[in-house]
Protein backbone atom coordinates (compact mmCIF):
# COMPACT_ATOMS: atom_id res chain seq x y z
CA UNK A 1 0.00 0.00 0.00
CA UNK A 2 2.20 2.40 -0.83
CA UNK A 3 2.62 5.66 -3.77
CA UNK A 4 3.47 19.50 -9.91
CA UNK A 5 3.01 21.66 -12.24
CA UNK A 6 4.86 24.85 -12.08
CA UNK A 7 4.12 27.63 -13.75
CA UNK A 8 6.83 30.89 -14.41
CA UNK A 9 9.74 31.57 -15.81
CA UNK A 10 10.62 32.93 -12.71
CA UNK A 11 9.70 29.66 -10.39
CA UNK A 12 11.91 27.80 -13.21
CA UNK A 13 14.74 30.10 -13.00
CA UNK A 14 15.22 29.52 -9.15
CA UNK A 15 14.96 25.82 -9.47
CA UNK A 16 17.37 25.69 -12.05
CA UNK A 17 19.89 27.66 -10.26
CA UNK A 18 18.92 25.94 -6.74
CA UNK A 19 19.55 22.50 -8.30
CA UNK A 20 23.21 23.56 -9.98
CA UNK A 21 24.08 25.46 -5.92
CA UNK A 22 22.48 22.05 -4.42
CA UNK A 23 24.95 19.82 -6.89
CA UNK A 24 27.85 21.61 -6.04
CA UNK A 25 27.32 21.28 -2.53
CA UNK A 26 30.80 19.29 -1.43
CA UNK A 27 29.45 15.98 0.87
CA UNK A 28 30.52 16.14 4.21
CA UNK A 29 32.69 13.19 4.69
CA UNK A 30 30.47 10.25 6.75
CA UNK A 31 32.54 7.97 8.99
CA UNK A 32 32.74 4.44 7.23
CA UNK A 33 30.79 2.91 9.76
CA UNK A 34 27.46 5.15 8.62
CA UNK A 35 25.33 4.18 5.61
CA UNK A 36 22.90 6.87 4.26
CA UNK A 37 19.79 5.81 2.63
CA UNK A 38 16.46 7.25 1.28
CA UNK A 39 13.33 5.87 0.80
CA UNK A 40 10.43 6.02 -0.92
CA UNK A 41 8.22 4.71 2.26
CA UNK A 42 7.35 5.68 5.74
CA UNK A 43 7.30 3.05 8.78
CA UNK A 44 3.99 2.91 10.73
CA UNK A 45 4.59 0.37 13.03
CA UNK A 46 7.16 -1.78 14.59
CA UNK A 47 4.27 -4.00 15.89
CA UNK A 48 5.06 -7.36 13.98
CA UNK A 49 1.73 -8.46 15.02
CA UNK A 50 0.29 -5.31 12.86
CA UNK A 51 3.31 -4.34 10.23
CA UNK A 52 1.30 -5.03 6.84
CA UNK A 53 2.66 -1.96 4.77
CA UNK A 54 6.20 -1.98 2.81
CA UNK A 55 7.93 0.43 5.23
CA UNK A 56 7.44 -1.22 8.41
CA UNK A 57 8.12 -4.77 6.45
CA UNK A 58 11.10 -3.28 5.53
CA UNK A 59 12.10 -1.96 8.71
CA UNK A 60 10.82 -5.80 10.24
CA UNK A 61 13.63 -7.18 8.38
CA UNK A 62 16.48 -4.37 9.94
CA UNK A 63 15.22 -5.06 13.40
CA UNK A 64 13.76 -8.43 14.07
CA UNK A 65 15.07 -12.08 13.63
CA UNK A 66 12.69 -14.71 13.25
CA UNK A 67 13.24 -18.72 14.60
CA UNK A 68 14.43 -18.81 10.46
CA UNK A 69 15.61 -15.88 8.41
CA UNK A 70 17.27 -15.08 5.18
CA UNK A 71 20.11 -14.91 3.96
CA UNK A 72 21.78 -12.56 1.38
CA UNK A 73 20.54 -14.45 -1.32
CA UNK A 74 16.74 -14.89 -0.10
CA UNK A 75 17.55 -18.11 0.83
CA UNK A 76 15.74 -19.72 4.36
CA UNK A 77 18.36 -19.99 7.17
CA UNK A 78 18.43 -20.62 10.59
CA UNK A 79 18.17 -17.51 12.16
CA UNK A 80 16.94 -17.35 16.24
CA UNK A 81 17.05 -21.44 15.53
CA UNK A 82 19.48 -24.04 16.09
CA UNK A 83 19.08 -24.75 12.64
CA UNK A 84 16.42 -25.67 9.98
CA UNK A 85 14.82 -28.70 11.23
CA UNK A 86 12.80 -31.18 9.48
CA UNK A 87 9.06 -31.99 10.02
CA UNK A 88 7.65 -34.90 11.62
CA UNK A 89 4.45 -36.77 11.86
CA UNK A 90 3.10 -36.00 8.35
CA UNK A 91 5.14 -32.51 7.38
CA UNK A 92 3.03 -31.22 10.57
CA UNK A 93 5.21 -30.60 13.36
CA UNK A 94 7.70 -28.32 13.79
CA UNK A 95 9.99 -28.90 16.95
CA UNK A 96 12.77 -25.80 17.28
CA UNK A 97 15.17 -25.34 19.88
CA UNK A 98 16.67 -21.62 19.84
CA UNK A 99 20.10 -20.74 20.26
CA UNK A 100 21.63 -20.11 23.57
CA UNK A 101 22.30 -16.44 24.39
CA UNK A 102 19.98 -14.49 21.96
CA UNK A 103 18.82 -11.57 23.80
CA UNK A 104 16.56 -8.60 22.54
CA UNK A 105 17.49 -4.99 22.56
CA UNK A 106 17.29 -4.10 25.88
CA UNK A 107 19.37 -7.11 27.48
CA UNK A 108 17.14 -9.66 28.27
CA UNK A 109 16.77 -12.81 27.02
CA UNK A 110 14.58 -14.30 24.38
CA UNK A 111 12.95 -16.94 24.94
CA UNK A 112 10.18 -19.59 23.27
CA UNK A 113 7.51 -18.13 24.85
CA UNK A 114 8.32 -14.60 22.87
CA UNK A 115 7.29 -16.51 19.46
CA UNK A 116 4.53 -18.34 20.59
CA UNK A 117 2.94 -15.28 22.19
CA UNK A 118 3.22 -13.17 19.01
CA UNK A 119 0.99 -15.88 16.97
CA UNK A 120 -1.34 -15.98 19.63
CA UNK A 121 -1.91 -12.29 19.68
CA UNK A 122 -1.96 -11.93 15.99
CA UNK A 123 -4.18 -14.60 15.61
CA UNK A 124 -6.41 -14.07 18.19
CA UNK A 125 -9.84 -12.14 16.98
CA UNK A 126 -10.03 -9.24 19.61
CA UNK A 127 -6.57 -7.97 18.34
CA UNK A 128 -8.14 -7.09 14.68
CA UNK A 129 -4.68 -7.84 13.01
CA UNK A 130 -4.58 -7.66 9.35
CA UNK A 131 -1.97 -10.40 9.32
CA UNK A 132 -3.83 -13.00 11.14
CA UNK A 133 -4.21 -15.44 8.39
CA UNK A 134 -0.62 -15.62 7.96
CA UNK A 135 -1.38 -18.43 10.73
CA UNK A 136 -4.32 -19.96 9.13
CA UNK A 137 -2.44 -22.95 8.73
CA UNK A 138 -1.72 -23.32 12.23
CA UNK A 139 -3.46 -26.16 13.94
CA UNK A 140 -7.26 -25.09 15.42
CA UNK A 141 -6.42 -21.61 13.48
CA UNK A 142 -9.87 -21.74 12.27
CA UNK A 143 -11.97 -22.83 15.58
CA UNK A 144 -10.98 -19.78 17.11
CA UNK A 145 -11.44 -17.64 14.73
CA UNK A 146 -14.70 -18.62 13.35
CA UNK A 147 -16.07 -20.84 16.42
CA UNK A 148 -14.36 -18.64 19.25
CA UNK A 149 -12.29 -21.35 20.56
CA UNK A 150 -9.70 -20.28 23.70
CA UNK A 151 -7.23 -18.78 21.68
CA UNK A 152 -4.40 -21.41 23.75
CA UNK A 153 -5.22 -23.86 21.16
CA UNK A 154 -3.41 -22.53 18.92
CA UNK A 155 -1.24 -24.89 17.67
CA UNK A 156 2.02 -23.13 18.84
CA UNK A 157 3.76 -23.96 22.29
CA UNK A 158 6.81 -23.71 24.25
CA UNK A 159 7.20 -26.80 26.03
CA UNK A 160 10.27 -25.29 27.64
CA UNK A 161 11.65 -21.58 27.43
CA UNK A 162 14.27 -23.05 24.41
CA UNK A 163 12.00 -24.84 22.59
CA UNK A 164 9.06 -23.93 20.28
CA UNK A 165 6.54 -26.70 18.92
CA UNK A 166 4.21 -25.66 16.02
CA UNK A 167 1.49 -28.34 15.27
CA UNK A 168 -0.09 -27.49 11.62
CA UNK A 169 -3.37 -28.76 10.64
CA UNK A 170 -1.97 -30.11 7.08
CA UNK A 171 1.52 -29.54 5.75
CA UNK A 172 2.22 -26.38 4.09
CA UNK A 173 5.20 -26.54 1.19
CA UNK A 174 6.08 -23.05 2.02
CA UNK A 175 5.91 -22.49 5.76
CA UNK A 176 10.11 -22.51 6.02
CA UNK A 177 9.28 -18.84 4.48
CA UNK A 178 6.87 -17.93 7.13
CA UNK A 179 9.21 -18.99 10.00
CA UNK A 180 11.50 -17.21 8.12
CA UNK A 181 9.58 -13.63 7.34
CA UNK A 182 6.38 -13.45 9.63
CA UNK A 183 6.77 -15.22 12.95
CA UNK A 184 8.56 -12.50 14.86
CA UNK A 185 8.67 -12.61 18.42
CA UNK A 186 7.52 -9.66 21.07
CA UNK A 187 8.24 -8.68 24.38
CA UNK A 188 5.51 -9.74 26.25
CA UNK A 189 6.53 -7.18 29.26
CA UNK A 190 6.72 -4.10 26.84
CA UNK A 191 3.25 -5.11 25.34
CA UNK A 192 2.17 -5.19 28.96
CA UNK A 193 3.79 -1.98 29.79
CA UNK A 194 2.92 -0.12 26.77
CA UNK A 195 -0.05 -1.46 25.69
CA UNK A 196 -1.50 -0.34 22.22
CA UNK A 197 1.83 2.06 22.14
CA UNK A 198 3.97 -0.99 21.47
CA UNK A 199 6.12 -0.77 18.58
CA UNK A 200 4.46 2.76 17.71
CA UNK A 201 8.52 4.94 18.71
CA UNK A 202 11.65 4.43 19.02
CA UNK A 203 11.15 4.35 22.71
CA UNK A 204 8.02 1.86 23.12
CA UNK A 205 10.04 -0.94 20.58
CA UNK A 206 12.36 -3.49 21.55
CA UNK A 207 14.57 -5.22 18.71
CA UNK A 208 16.18 -9.16 18.06
CA UNK A 209 17.46 -8.02 15.16
CA UNK A 210 20.79 -6.38 14.09
CA UNK A 211 19.44 -3.35 14.37
CA UNK A 212 17.26 -1.47 16.88
CA UNK A 213 15.71 1.89 15.92
CA UNK A 214 16.25 5.03 17.41
CA UNK A 215 14.82 8.85 16.26
CA UNK A 216 11.51 7.28 15.07
CA UNK A 217 7.79 7.74 15.38
CA UNK A 218 4.73 7.00 13.22
CA UNK A 219 4.85 10.77 11.75
CA UNK A 220 9.33 10.54 11.21
CA UNK A 221 10.29 10.84 7.95
CA UNK A 222 14.11 10.32 9.07
CA UNK A 223 15.08 7.94 11.55
CA UNK A 224 18.63 5.72 12.66
CA UNK A 225 19.10 2.07 12.46
CA UNK A 226 21.81 1.71 15.25
CA UNK A 227 23.75 -1.62 15.40
CA UNK A 228 21.57 -3.57 18.51
CA UNK A 229 24.85 -3.97 21.12
CA UNK A 230 22.92 -7.45 22.17
CA UNK A 231 22.66 -9.00 18.83
CA UNK A 232 24.56 -12.43 19.10
CA UNK A 233 25.90 -12.15 15.71
CA UNK A 234 26.88 -8.44 15.96
CA UNK A 235 30.18 -9.16 15.56
CA UNK A 236 29.66 -9.56 11.44
CA UNK A 237 27.42 -6.25 11.06
CA UNK A 238 29.58 -4.15 9.46
CA UNK A 239 27.77 -0.65 9.56
CA UNK A 240 27.08 0.67 13.06
CA UNK A 241 24.26 3.46 12.00
CA UNK A 242 21.90 3.47 8.91
CA UNK A 243 20.81 6.97 8.61
CA UNK A 244 17.40 6.66 6.78
CA UNK A 245 15.45 9.45 5.06
CA UNK A 246 11.85 9.22 3.28
CA UNK A 247 12.38 10.70 -0.18
CA UNK A 248 8.89 10.44 -1.57
CA UNK A 249 10.25 12.30 -4.78
CA UNK A 250 12.64 9.88 -7.09
CA UNK A 251 13.98 13.27 -8.95
CA UNK A 252 15.46 14.77 -5.53
CA UNK A 253 16.21 11.05 -4.08
CA UNK A 254 18.45 10.49 -7.59
CA UNK A 255 19.96 14.19 -6.86
CA UNK A 256 21.23 13.62 -2.66
CA UNK A 257 22.48 10.61 -4.47
CA UNK A 258 24.57 12.22 -7.46
CA UNK A 259 25.38 15.08 -4.81
CA UNK A 260 26.98 12.34 -2.16
CA UNK A 261 24.73 12.74 0.51
CA UNK A 262 23.44 8.94 0.75
CA UNK A 263 24.63 5.91 -0.25
CA UNK A 264 21.70 4.25 -1.29
CA UNK A 265 18.63 5.58 -2.68
CA UNK A 266 15.25 4.10 -4.01
CA UNK A 267 13.88 5.36 -6.89
CA UNK A 268 11.41 5.08 -9.86
CA UNK A 269 10.95 5.62 -13.77
CA UNK A 270 10.48 9.05 -14.08
CA UNK A 271 14.16 9.91 -13.76
CA UNK A 272 15.64 6.23 -14.78
CA UNK A 273 16.25 6.96 -18.53
CA UNK A 274 18.46 10.05 -17.75
CA UNK A 275 20.36 8.20 -15.32
CA UNK A 276 20.96 5.01 -17.18
CA UNK A 277 22.95 7.62 -19.95
CA UNK A 278 25.98 8.35 -17.17
CA UNK A 279 24.99 6.26 -14.13
CA UNK A 280 23.91 3.11 -15.27
CA UNK A 281 26.88 1.17 -13.26
CA UNK A 282 24.68 2.49 -10.12
CA UNK A 283 21.79 1.12 -10.98
CA UNK A 284 20.31 -2.05 -9.51
CA UNK A 285 17.23 -3.04 -11.00
CA UNK A 286 15.11 -6.58 -11.05
CA UNK A 287 12.25 -7.81 -10.76
CA UNK A 288 10.34 -7.97 -7.85
CA UNK A 289 7.35 -10.50 -6.14
CA UNK A 290 5.32 -7.30 -5.87
CA UNK A 291 1.77 -6.69 -7.47
CA UNK A 292 -0.23 -3.32 -7.53
CA UNK A 293 -3.64 -3.47 -7.77
CA UNK A 294 -7.02 -1.43 -7.34
CA UNK A 295 -9.07 -2.39 -4.58
CA UNK A 296 -13.33 -1.83 -4.74
CA UNK A 297 -15.06 -0.88 -1.94
CA UNK A 298 -17.71 -3.73 -2.57
CA UNK A 299 -20.30 -2.00 -0.32
CA UNK A 300 -20.34 0.55 -2.27
CA UNK A 301 -23.32 0.99 -5.30
CA UNK A 302 -20.34 1.98 -7.95
CA UNK A 303 -17.49 0.75 -6.82
CA UNK A 304 -19.42 -2.49 -5.68
CA UNK A 305 -20.76 -3.25 -9.78
CA UNK A 306 -19.05 -6.20 -11.77
CA UNK A 307 -19.46 -4.92 -14.57
CA UNK A 308 -18.20 -1.23 -14.15
CA UNK A 309 -15.06 -2.76 -12.69
CA UNK A 310 -14.63 -4.97 -15.93
CA UNK A 311 -15.28 -1.41 -17.94
CA UNK A 312 -12.21 -0.01 -15.99
CA UNK A 313 -10.08 -3.19 -16.24
CA UNK A 314 -10.02 -2.98 -20.13
CA UNK A 315 -9.76 0.37 -20.29
CA UNK A 316 -6.54 0.38 -18.71
CA UNK A 317 -3.07 -0.37 -21.12
CA UNK A 318 -1.01 -2.12 -18.98
CA UNK A 319 2.06 -2.22 -21.28
CA UNK A 320 1.70 1.55 -21.84
CA UNK A 321 1.16 1.99 -18.38
CA UNK A 322 4.21 -0.39 -17.11
CA UNK A 323 6.88 1.34 -20.23
CA UNK A 324 5.83 4.75 -20.49
CA UNK A 325 4.08 6.16 -17.67
CA UNK A 326 6.07 4.13 -15.07
CA UNK A 327 9.44 3.28 -16.66
CA UNK A 328 11.60 1.55 -14.31
CA UNK A 329 11.86 -2.12 -15.48
CA UNK A 330 8.11 -2.76 -13.96
CA UNK A 331 5.87 -5.11 -15.73
CA UNK A 332 2.31 -5.33 -16.99
CA UNK A 333 0.06 -7.43 -14.90
CA UNK A 334 -1.11 -10.85 -16.02
CA UNK A 335 -3.19 -11.90 -13.20
CA UNK A 336 -2.91 -10.88 -9.32
CA UNK A 337 -0.02 -13.17 -8.81
CA UNK A 338 3.82 -11.67 -9.72
CA UNK A 339 5.39 -13.85 -12.73
CA UNK A 340 8.51 -15.56 -12.06
CA UNK A 341 7.17 -16.76 -8.68
CA UNK A 342 5.66 -20.02 -10.06
CA UNK A 343 6.02 -22.52 -12.94
CA UNK A 344 3.77 -25.07 -13.52
CA UNK A 345 5.18 -28.40 -15.55
CA UNK A 346 7.90 -25.56 -16.78
CA UNK A 347 6.03 -23.21 -17.54
CA UNK A 348 5.22 -19.96 -16.25
CA UNK A 349 2.21 -19.08 -13.72
CA UNK A 350 0.67 -16.73 -16.27
CA UNK A 351 2.26 -18.01 -19.23
CA UNK A 352 -1.42 -17.91 -20.75
CA UNK A 353 -3.27 -15.46 -18.32
CA UNK A 354 -3.66 -12.13 -19.55
CA UNK A 355 -5.19 -8.63 -18.88
CA UNK A 356 -5.66 -6.89 -22.39
CA UNK A 357 -6.49 -3.34 -23.14
CA UNK A 358 -9.79 -3.57 -25.33
CA UNK A 359 -11.99 -0.39 -25.96
CA UNK A 360 -14.79 -2.00 -27.00
CA UNK A 361 -15.46 -4.54 -23.98
CA UNK A 362 -14.67 -1.25 -21.89
CA UNK A 363 -17.46 0.48 -23.38
CA UNK A 364 -19.92 -1.95 -24.15
CA UNK A 365 -19.58 -3.45 -19.86
CA UNK A 366 -19.79 0.60 -18.99
CA UNK A 367 -23.27 0.46 -20.56
CA UNK A 368 -24.43 -2.52 -18.73
CA UNK A 369 -23.45 -0.65 -15.48
CA UNK A 370 -24.67 2.59 -16.16
CA UNK A 371 -28.18 0.49 -17.11
CA UNK A 372 -27.53 -1.61 -13.71
CA UNK A 373 -27.05 1.63 -12.04
CA UNK A 374 -29.34 3.91 -13.51
CA UNK A 375 -27.33 6.61 -14.37
CA UNK A 376 -25.23 7.59 -17.53
CA UNK A 377 -22.53 10.03 -15.45
CA UNK A 378 -20.56 8.12 -12.90
CA UNK A 379 -17.94 9.67 -10.75
CA UNK A 380 -15.01 7.61 -8.86
CA UNK A 381 -13.29 8.76 -5.78
CA UNK A 382 -9.70 7.19 -6.13
CA UNK A 383 -7.44 6.83 -3.48
CA UNK A 384 -3.58 6.73 -3.87
CA UNK A 385 -0.38 7.01 -2.02
CA UNK A 386 1.66 10.36 -2.21
CA UNK A 387 4.48 8.77 -3.95
CA UNK A 388 6.88 9.47 -6.57
CA UNK A 389 5.38 5.87 -8.36
CA UNK A 390 1.78 6.25 -7.73
CA UNK A 391 2.13 10.23 -8.92
CA UNK A 392 2.89 9.06 -12.32
CA UNK A 393 -0.10 6.68 -11.59
CA UNK A 394 -2.93 8.39 -10.65
CA UNK A 395 -1.79 10.77 -14.08
CA UNK A 396 -1.94 7.71 -15.99
CA UNK A 397 -5.30 6.34 -14.33
CA UNK A 398 -7.34 9.36 -14.58
CA UNK A 399 -6.17 10.39 -18.28
CA UNK A 400 -6.60 6.38 -19.33
CA UNK A 401 -10.10 6.20 -18.22
CA UNK A 402 -11.65 9.55 -18.79
CA UNK A 403 -10.51 8.85 -22.88
CA UNK A 404 -11.87 5.34 -22.61
CA UNK A 405 -15.19 5.87 -21.03
CA UNK A 406 -15.86 9.41 -21.06
CA UNK A 407 -19.06 9.25 -19.35
CA UNK A 408 -16.76 8.25 -16.16
CA UNK A 409 -14.85 10.81 -14.10
CA UNK A 410 -11.65 9.63 -11.93
CA UNK A 411 -11.49 12.12 -8.73
CA UNK A 412 -7.75 11.02 -7.50
CA UNK A 413 -7.17 11.43 -3.77
CA UNK A 414 -3.48 11.86 -2.93
CA UNK A 415 -3.10 11.31 0.84
CA UNK A 416 0.17 10.29 3.16
CA UNK A 417 0.51 6.41 3.15
CA UNK A 418 -0.46 6.15 6.83
CA UNK A 419 -3.97 7.94 5.78
CA UNK A 420 -4.48 5.52 3.19
CA UNK A 421 -4.38 2.37 5.66
CA UNK A 422 -6.82 3.81 7.80
CA UNK A 423 -9.27 4.83 5.00
CA UNK A 424 -8.86 1.26 4.02
CA UNK A 425 -9.06 -0.18 7.51
CA UNK A 426 -12.26 1.86 7.73
CA UNK A 427 -13.48 0.76 4.46
CA UNK A 428 -13.63 4.71 4.35
CA UNK A 429 -12.94 4.59 0.42
CA UNK A 430 -14.44 3.87 -2.58
CA UNK A 431 -11.53 2.60 -4.79
CA UNK A 432 -7.55 2.96 -3.86
CA UNK A 433 -4.49 1.31 -5.01
CA UNK A 434 -2.78 -1.14 -3.08
CA UNK A 435 0.56 -2.85 -3.44
CA UNK A 436 1.23 -6.61 -2.13
CA UNK A 437 5.16 -8.70 -1.73
CA UNK A 438 4.87 -11.80 -1.27
CA UNK A 439 6.82 -13.46 1.79
CA UNK A 440 6.78 -16.97 0.45
CA UNK A 441 6.81 -18.73 -2.83
CA UNK A 442 3.41 -19.55 -3.40
CA UNK A 443 0.35 -17.34 -4.98
CA UNK A 444 -2.21 -18.20 -2.36
CA UNK A 445 -0.46 -14.85 -0.37
CA UNK A 446 -2.01 -12.74 -3.62
CA UNK A 447 -4.91 -14.54 -3.98
CA UNK A 448 -6.46 -14.31 -0.35
CA UNK A 449 -6.40 -10.62 -1.23
CA UNK A 450 -10.38 -11.50 -3.08
CA UNK A 451 -10.74 -13.89 -1.02
CA UNK A 452 -13.80 -13.35 1.33
CA UNK A 453 -12.08 -14.50 4.77
CA UNK A 454 -9.21 -13.26 4.37
CA UNK A 455 -7.54 -10.92 6.75
CA UNK A 456 -6.12 -8.46 4.18
CA UNK A 457 -9.04 -8.42 1.80
CA UNK A 458 -10.11 -4.52 2.62
CA UNK A 459 -12.76 -4.91 -0.13
CA UNK A 460 -15.46 -7.07 1.78
CA UNK A 461 -15.92 -8.57 -2.31
CA UNK A 462 -17.60 -12.01 -2.18
CA UNK A 463 -17.91 -14.49 -4.56
CA UNK A 464 -19.00 -17.88 -4.01
CA UNK A 465 -16.94 -19.84 -6.55
CA UNK A 466 -13.99 -17.83 -5.62
CA UNK A 467 -13.94 -18.42 -2.38
CA UNK A 468 -14.63 -21.81 -2.96
CA UNK A 469 -11.81 -22.73 -5.21
CA UNK A 470 -9.43 -20.88 -2.03
CA UNK A 471 -10.97 -23.47 0.37
CA UNK A 472 -10.10 -25.83 -2.36
CA UNK A 473 -6.18 -24.39 -2.13
CA UNK A 474 -5.80 -24.81 1.39
CA UNK A 475 -6.83 -28.18 1.31
CA UNK A 476 -3.73 -29.12 -0.81
CA UNK A 477 -0.75 -29.33 1.47
CA UNK A 478 1.92 -29.62 -0.68
CA UNK A 479 3.28 -27.70 -3.68
CA UNK A 480 1.51 -29.92 -6.51
CA UNK A 481 0.36 -30.20 -9.89
CA UNK A 482 -3.38 -29.82 -8.91
CA UNK A 483 -2.83 -26.88 -5.99
CA UNK A 484 -0.90 -24.71 -8.46
CA UNK A 485 -3.95 -25.32 -11.63
CA UNK A 486 -6.33 -24.50 -8.65
CA UNK A 487 -4.26 -21.47 -7.81
CA UNK A 488 -4.39 -20.71 -11.63
CA UNK A 489 -7.78 -21.09 -11.79
CA UNK A 490 -8.91 -18.60 -9.02
CA UNK A 491 -6.26 -15.68 -10.56
CA UNK A 492 -8.41 -16.25 -13.91
CA UNK A 493 -12.04 -16.31 -12.27
CA UNK A 494 -10.07 -12.73 -10.34
CA UNK A 495 -9.39 -11.33 -13.92
CA UNK A 496 -12.51 -11.51 -15.12
CA UNK A 497 -14.53 -10.56 -11.60
CA UNK A 498 -12.19 -8.17 -10.67
CA UNK A 499 -12.34 -8.86 -6.78
CA UNK A 500 -9.14 -6.73 -7.25
CA UNK A 501 -7.96 -5.01 -10.21
CA UNK A 502 -4.24 -5.95 -10.90
CA UNK A 503 -2.12 -3.34 -12.34
CA UNK A 504 1.65 -4.11 -12.49
CA UNK A 505 4.09 -6.15 -11.13
CA UNK A 506 7.08 -3.84 -9.71
CA UNK A 507 10.75 -3.77 -10.23
CA UNK A 508 13.24 -3.01 -7.61
CA UNK A 509 15.01 0.17 -8.45
CA UNK A 510 18.01 1.54 -5.89
CA UNK A 511 20.89 3.90 -6.73
CA UNK A 512 23.82 2.10 -4.81
CA UNK A 513 27.06 3.68 -4.36
CA UNK A 514 30.32 0.67 -5.36
CA UNK A 515 31.61 0.74 -1.93
CA UNK A 516 28.58 -0.55 -0.25
CA UNK A 517 28.69 -4.51 -1.10
CA UNK A 518 27.04 -7.18 -0.07
CA UNK A 519 23.17 -5.65 -0.64
CA UNK A 520 21.46 -7.25 -2.22
CA UNK A 521 17.73 -6.83 -3.33
CA UNK A 522 15.72 -10.46 -3.02
CA UNK A 523 12.70 -11.35 -4.90
CA UNK A 524 11.03 -12.39 -1.63
CA UNK A 525 11.32 -9.74 1.27
CA UNK A 526 13.81 -7.15 1.55
CA UNK A 527 17.74 -6.00 1.35
CA UNK A 528 19.31 -6.53 4.62
CA UNK A 529 21.39 -4.07 5.72
CA UNK A 530 23.31 -6.55 8.02
CA UNK A 531 25.15 -8.10 5.03
CA UNK A 532 25.88 -4.98 3.78
CA UNK A 533 30.25 -4.39 3.65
Amino acid sequence: MNRKKLTGIAIVGVLIIGSYLFLQQKPKEQPKSQLQVAVQNPITTLDPNFADDIGSNWAETQTLEGLYTLDDKGQVVAGMAEKVVKPTVNNTVYTIKIKANQKWSDGTPVTADDFVNSAKRQVNPASKSTRANHFKDLANYDGIRKQGADINELGISAPDKATVKIQLSHPVPYFNFILANQLYPINMAKVQAYGKRYGQTAETTVSNGAYAIKKWNQSATTWQFVKNPYYANKQQVHYQTINTTVVTNATLASKQYLAGKVDEAEITGSVLSDLKKQHNKDIKSQQKGRMVFIVWNAQDKIAGNTNFKRAVSYAINRDVLAQQALGDGSTAAKSIVPSGEITIDGQDFNHDLSLPFDKTKAQAYLKKAQDELGTKKISLNLNLADTDAYRSLSVYLKERIESVLPDVTININRMPLNAEISAFNARNFQAGTLSWSTDYNDPIDFLDMAYSDGAINFTKWQHPDYDQLIQQINQQGDATTTRFKLEKDAAKLNNDLNGVTPLYQMANVHLLQSHVRGLTYPVIGYQNYKYAK
